[in-house]
């Protein structure tokens, strides 16, 4: 039974999912790095626009482009895939896969609310738990009656969005604009100079107002989970060469698709004056569109790059880093509430775009590094090892495990 209940070996991941985790890792610090070191939250409500050089608004047109919203949709896409593999594996093996897979929810619950509650309101892991619980639920049905799910989940929000624009229904109308404005300068005052307690009332604030977000996200991050679990069904994912000619279709059509929404989300950003706006609602409906489409685009064209042996060297400096993804998420949260709030450097509201950019290169280079440093001695990542330990009940160091 032990031996059943192992961690996934070496031979047993697929390298690909490993090096499209690590690009996905390097595209979700490029978005967060806004939010960990500036107003966003409130700045985006009041559409304050704080790029005044060139270079800066074609970099803050590239994040929005390439960057917003495609990778958290792409890390949720890889959730579904692991979730898939997951239990695949152990049901292979006769194990209960589903209980084992709720016990690793648990411990991601417990680990995304001391993330969110305790360093940074911009975590994903508490949302990807609780909506993790529901995948048991869905893995019975066949891919197709699947595939309408992944269809029909993004509409929800769009639909919304569609009718409050129509009827020029405020979904922030709770909010005076005053009280944005003096919430977005609170925010510079208390991350900027506050102490800990400060920052920690504070952040209960930022956590409420983001999740109001999070409800018109949810269903598109779930529509992600179960494309995952649809495309490893489907053999995409384990045999992408028997499927080339359906993958170059999905990836043709997801850029249709997703690239002129993308430019409807990035134009609509840029016209946003304040969430009365209906631009407002027009960028999260380019958003809810050309995430998941985009990030389906991304995922293709990275399989199939990486069946060239040429390409599966270049790239193999990401392996690492996507092997320890869950170290390296909660490491860039370490780092970055370090550098910009005051309880570290205090250069919250003090970088521009274009630094912040660059410092996210190199906290992605540093940690490309560390990551083929700890993996040559040890088989996984310190808090994936601690995963593991507590899903599997193993009581071996993670030394033992290589």
């Amino acid at each position: 039974m032990k031996k059943q209940l192992s961690p996934t070996s070496k031979k047993e991941r697929l390298m690909e999912l490993d090096v499209i985790r690590g690009f996905a890792l390097f595209g979700i610090l490029v978005v967060n790095m806004s939010y960990f070191s500036t107003p966003a939250l409130y700045a985006d409500m009041l559409g304050i626009d704080g790029h005044v050089h060139l270079i800066e608004n074609v970099l803050r047109w590239g994040i929005s482009l390439f960057f917003e919203f495609k990778f958290v949709s792409l890390f949720s896409l890889l959730f579904g895939i692991s979730f898939a593999m997951f239990l695949a594996r152990l049901e292979h093996k006769k194990v209960k896969a589903k209980t084992l897979f709720k016990r690793r929810l648990r411990f991601l619950l417990v680990l995304g609310l001391i993330h969110l509650l305790f360093f940074w309101y911009g975590d994903i892991l508490t949302i990807y738990a609780l909506l993790g619980f529901l995948l048991p639920i869905f893995v019975t049905f066949n891919r197709k009656i699947m595939l309408w799910w992944v269809c029909l989940l993004p509409l929800i929000p769009i639909l919304l969005l569609i009718f409050a624009i129509i009827t020029k229904f405020n979904m922030m109308e709770s909010h005076t604009l005053q009280t944005i404005e003096h919430l977005y300068m609170n925010t510079i005052h208390t991350y900027g100079n506050g102490s800990f307690i400060d920052i920690f009332k504070h952040r209960l604030i930022d956590i409420m107002f983001i999740y109001q977000g999070y409800i018109l996200m949810i269903p598109v991050i779930f529509s992600m989970f179960l494309f995952g679990i649809y495309a490893w069904k489907s053999g995409y994912i384990s045999e992408p060469i028997k499927n080339v000619k359906v993958l170059k279709q999905m990836q043709k059509y997801s850029l249709i698709i997703g690239a002129p929404f993308a430019l409807i989300a990035s134009f609509s950003e840029f016209k946003v004056n304040s969430y009365f706006s209906p631009f407002y609602y027009i960028q999260f409906i380019g958003h809810a569109v050309s995430g998941p489409a985009l990030a389906i685009f991304y995922m293709i064209s990275l399989l199939l790059i990486l069946q060239k042996h040429s390409w599966k060297h270049r790239l193999s400096f990401l392996q690492p880093v996507g092997r320890m993804a869950l170290t390296n998420y909660l490491m860039q949260t370490l780092i970055c509430t370090n550098l910009f709030y005051s309880t570290g450097f205090g250069l919250f509201n003090q970088v521009n775009t274009l630094v912040r950019f660059g410092i996210a290169t190199l906290i992605f280079i540093a940690q490309v590094i560390i990551s083929q440093i700890w993996l040559q001695y040890y088989q996984m990542g310190p808090l994936e090892a601690i995963w593991r330990k507590y899903t599997y009940q193993e009581q071996k160091s993670v030394k033992q495990q290589i």
